[in-house]
């Protein structure tokens, strides 16, 4: 089976991109760099080459060169160690071509050359009056990427050239006395296998028994180097106007138990083939303005993100960022936001992307949250928490994170008509729902609050941790640092007590608008689910329930003085909404839920979409521009999160509001930096200026660009 796999590497025809691809939708993002070290990180914590290209679910990734010693070779690779990315090597493959003379063949000195990207790869050519060399990088499946060598003799007698690749990796880390990168490395015929030495180094690096190995085929030399480093070669006789291929695989695996039960594909060029038909399915449909480049871009961007189920990541997810050094993780609703986009090129992984998180959604016998029975981590990594019996893990079970689940896994319907996955999710979307009004409703009002989970962190000196459980609470809404969350003397901080007398979570003494405006919307869709599943009389219960609570928003959380949505503090039977405190975005999710009167909303739109509150130059900022606590640059005390602009611009179209949605759209996608050019989708926008903040290639940040497009801004320049 292996030496079929070989044979196939050397003789088998390669399929080159389609033409229209290739002039449309190139060099997308910026992959091109140099690999500076093992952690290369900016001020901001994003690695220093803005984009890395991974496909298929892959732990690793490559880059397009740009130093002359890179040349033909693929700089890398990142590897994603469980939580976090280092670079395995510099160029663990670089490539040098000689004559028949023994001349070294410089690339750079090519006459012609072009590097470049597209979807489905990373691509090189260099071409001189007597040869030419094509390099191609493509991912064949969710642990192993192809590198290509092309050589064509274009003359009209045979000629003899040799090919050398050599690579070591890196073995020290700046940030760990001591440790060692390398354990061991061998030779075994034509691969070479580098074993990692395991770590447990919570906020750096975590490793089991991992491995890197390349396999040529079997025309080619294969002897070690010194520092763990390996030569390889082979020599190759050219008839006129003959091609011949090489080709190595990249491996990277997390255990030697996923190693070893690993199986490549008998044909490597139609594992190839296979996967640029998907790219083409995938934006087939997408046209060729700079929106359609947008939204390929934003495919990318997510797809770059994608992560095959490893560890304790059950499912294939979708990360936030691969670029950002704490974003390896799955995030609650991160993946319900992904799910919608990704459910219009993907829906088997928009499916999956939603089943990571419900895969530990809390049970009844649960051995350390019972009480949360039907409620969700915030976050889930490929390593457990201690507290689950894991090592070095970053879970967070201080908090949820806002219920958007039932919103994600109806559009995943909508796209899929995969009524079986409704019939999986309906039970488990019912007791997520249900959680939030048995843990999060001080006052039983059916009135929610943000707040924390019963945890070690919460409790100080045997008392509640006012400033953690506050943070916690603030981590739950999502808005980290928004300002409506800043501690005052009139934030209290409440224990929920069940019917037996038992602390199952905390409040604060703050019913949220966004957050009843979530659950509002939960009510119709999951009364759409019951329907559906012919469970008539719950689909009445959840309408009543529905009805019950839009009246509560509609009269308690509106103030008709200011025309807006605001938050209600209560201490007692004391009930406040937070005018004095000022916009922020979250006044806008009542129109997105449709939760909002028609005359609610045509007063938020005439009143505040003006470019000194909501309208900026990137609209819907966090706070509006006119609160006294407006922070254009401070995470969510200011600057445009995309989900939240994408609420604001769905909930104008929902009242009738179609010009003012499209122009505020195209208003976002035009000046949000880098958007319809190369540039990365940032995590986040300042909202005069439009400069990209934060985190590179954020996942959510792309979903929206490409719900954007389908949504208003196709063909928009034909």
């Amino acid at each position: 089976m292996r030496r079929l796999f070989l044979l196939l590497c050397i003789i088998a025809t390669h399929v080159h991109a389609s033409p229209s691809q290739s002039a449309v939708f190139s060099n997308l993002l910026p992959y091109a760099g140099k690999v500076s070290s093992i952690e290369p990180r900016d001020s901001k914590r994003n690695l220093e080459i803005p984009a890395v290209y991974i496909d298929q679910g892959a732990w690793h990734g490559f880059h397009l060169p740009t130093a002359v010693e890179d040349l033909g070779s693929f700089p890398g690779p990142l590897i994603i160690a469980q939580e976090y990315s280092i670079y395995f090597s510099k160029n663990v493959q670089q490539l040098t071509v000689f004559d028949e003379q023994g001349l070294q063949r410089k690339l750079s000195d090519a006459p012609q050359q072009k590097r470049y990207s597209l979807p489905n790869g990373l691509y090189q050519k260099y071409e001189w009056p007597d040869l030419k060399l094509f390099v191609e990088l493509r991912f064949i499946d969710n642990r192993s990427a192809s590198v290509l060598t092309e050589i064509t003799n274009t003359t009209n007698e045979t000629r003899r050239w040799r090919l050398q690749w050599q690579g070591q990796p890196y073995n020290a880390h700046p940030k760990l006395k001591d440790y060692q990168l390398i354990q061991s490395h061998q030779i075994q015929g034509t691969t070479s296998r580098w074993q990692l030495t395991p770590v447990e180094n919570t906020w750096n690096l975590l490793l089991d028994d991992a491995n890197y190995q390349i396999q040529f085929p079997r025309t080619v030399a294969l002897k070690k180097q010194t520092h763990h480093g390996y030569l390889a070669s082979t020599t190759l006789s050219l008839a006129p106007r003959a091609t011949q291929k090489i080709r190595a695989i990249h491996q990277y695996f997390h255990t030697q138990t996923e190693r070893v039960a690993h199986q490549l594909p008998i044909s490597v060029e139609q594992r190839i083939s296979d996967n640029e038909r998907n790219w083409h399915l995938k934006t087939k449909d997408i046209d060729k303005t700079p929106q359609g480049r947008m939204a390929v871009k934003a495919i990318m961007t997510l797809t770059h993100n994608w992560r095959s189920k490893a560890g304790n990541i059950l499912h294939d997810a979708v990360t936030p960022s691969v670029s950002f050094k704490w974003f390896n993780g799955v995030w609650a609703w991160d993946s319900w936001k992904q799910a919608v986009a990704i459910a219009r090129f993907d829906q088997q992984l928009a499916k999956s992307n939603i089943l990571a998180m419900f895969d530990y959604q809390f049970q009844k016998k649960d051995a350390v949250r019972p009480q949360d029975h039907g409620g969700l981590p915030d976050v889930i990594f490929y390593n457990k928490s201690p507290a689950r019996g894991g090592v070095g893990g970053n879970w967070n079970e201080r908090n949820g994170k806002p219920p958007l689940a039932t919103w994600a896994v109806w559009h995943v319907y909508l796209s899929s008509k995969d009524i079986d996955f409704i019939k999986t999710m309906y039970p488990k979307l019912v007791a997520y729902h249900q959680w939030w009004y048995r843990n999060r409703d001080h006052n039983q009002n059916g009135l929610v609050e943000y707040g924390a989970n019963v945890h070690p962190a919460h409790i100080k000196e045997g008392k509640p941790n006012r400033q953690a459980i506050i943070e916690a609470a603030a981590w739950e809404s999502g808005m980290d640092n928004a300002p409506r969350f800043d501690e005052k003397d009139d934030l209290l901080v409440l224990k929920n007590i069940n019917n037996k007398g038992e602390l199952v979570g905390y409040s604060i003494s703050q019913e949220s608008i966004d957050l009843n405006a979530y659950l509002y919307a939960e009510k119709r869709w999951l009364s759409q689910m019951a329907k559906l599943l012919s469970f008539h009389e719950e689909s009445k219960v959840w309408q009543q329930q529905a009805q019950t609570l839009v009246q509560k928003i509609q009269t308690q959380f509106f103030d008709e003085e200011s025309g807006f949505f605001y938050d209600i503090r209560f201490n007692g039977e004391r009930r406040t909404r937070l005018v004095e405190q000022g916009k922020g975005v979250e006044g806008w999710i009542p129109m997105w839920a449709k939760a909002a009167t028609p005359n609610q909303a045509r007063l938020m739109v005439e009143r505040h979409l003006t470019n000194k509150q909501f309208a900026t130059t990137v609209p819907f900022p966090t706070v509006s521009a006119d609160n006294l606590s407006f922070a254009p640059a401070r995470y969510w005390r200011g600057p445009v999160w995309l989900d939240q602009a994408w609420f604001g611009l769905k909930g104008l179209k929902n009242y009738g509001y179609h010009k003012h949605a499209k122009r505020l759209a195209n208003q976002l996608v035009n000046h949000a930096e880098g958007v319809l050019n190369d540039g990365v989708i940032r995590e986040n926008y300042h909202p005069l200026t439009g400069e990209g903040l934060h985190c590179n290639n954020f996942s959510w940040s792309a979903s929206v660009l490409l719900l954007s497009y389908h949504e208003w801004l196709a063909n928009e320049l034909q």
